[in-house]
């Protein structure tokens, strides 16, 4: 090849990678579904912005995670799902617990994005939050945005967005033991017949969320179980909380949101109960109504894989 076909080969190639470099920065892609953690900076906060004037409530913490996985996007702007939204923050001394799914969007010069989520607050019915087209307020895949459900304008719900993803290291897996099962029926002090028992098998994983100086949290995450029953085994997904610790005797409680076969959404949850192994091992009992008369009960003994 004489000289001045090299030059021009050359300037091509750098034209391509110039273009696949520029490509790239607008469109980051994880290869696949990322667990993403909220940082210290994720607040909740509900009341009167600009331009009314009327009280607001001052910002809370939120914890918690979600899970990222790449979609089908465009040239311009990378599309990801967002699902298993397991957030939870306190509000007048109660816990409220936030679940849901929907978009983030990245992309475009200067880059920009946008967070769309449909969301379920506490017991309140299913609501849309969305940041807008904004300026990317973090390097990718670190996000950083405000969601709300009016824009933030007068009487509003606003949920500031810092989240990163969770570091390998940060996430537990773990799998059901023998014993643990569903059961539906009557349970004491109720007298009537109880339902079978059956065997739950599958896995989940812990998630390290911040310690409070009593106990160690965990976000629980990717659960994915199978109850058997005599016909067609029932599928339990879901996402909660986990917590172990205490100031004199050591406490545990399990609080899952899980859905059952076709049921809806429900909360698990096994209270504050003395554990009856020893962390990292998991044995608890979580029920909907507390294990009174007619329930839904699940003994989950797990242990690290």
């Amino acid at each position: 090849m004489n000289s001045p076909a090299k030059l021009w080969m050359g300037v091509i190639v750098g034209v391509l990678l110039t273009i696949c470099s520029v490509a790239g920065a607008q469109t980051p892609s994880p290869a696949a579904s990322v667990v993403y953690r909220l940082n210290q900076k994720s607040t909740y906060q509900e009341g009167c912005f600009p331009p009314c004037l009327c009280p607001i409530s001052q910002p809370t913490s939120v914890r918690g995670t979600f899970i990222l996985t790449p979609a089908e996007g465009g040239d311009v702007f990378a599309t990801y799902r967002v699902t298993d939204v397991n957030w939870i923050f306190m509000l007048s001394n109660q816990e409220v617990p936030v679940t849901g799914s929907g978009t983030y969007e990245i992309g475009g010069e200067p880059s920009q994005q946008r967070l769309q989520l449909d969301l379920k607050v506490g017991d309140q019915p299913t609501v849309y939050f969305d940041s807008g087209l904004v300026a990317a307020g973090a390097s990718f895949p670190n996000i950083d945005l405000t969601i709300s459900i009016h824009g933030e304008r007068c009487f509003d719900n606003v949920f500031a967005v810092n989240t990163s993803p969770v570091p390998e290291a940060e996430i537990h897996p773990y799998q059901l033991l023998s014993g643990s099962s569903l059961r539906r029926g009557c349970v004491p002090p109720c007298a009537c017949a109880t339902g079978q028992r059956q065997p739950l098998s599958g896995d989940f994983a812990l998630v390290d969320l911040q310690p409070s100086p009593l106990f160690t949290e965990f976000a629980v995450v990717n659960i994915n179980w199978l109850a058997a029953a005599p016909a067609v085994p029932i599928p339990v997904r879901g996402v909660g909380f986990y917590q172990v610790g205490g100031e004199v005797a050591v406490q545990q409680e399990l609080s899952l949101e899980l859905v059952v076969g076709d049921k809806p959404l429900t909360h698990f949850d096994s209270g504050l109960a003395q554990p009856k192994a020893v962390f990292p091992l998991i044995n608890v009992t979580i029920s909907i109504h507390g294990m009174r008369c007619i329930d839904k009960v699940m003994v989950v003994k797990a242990a690290p894989k």
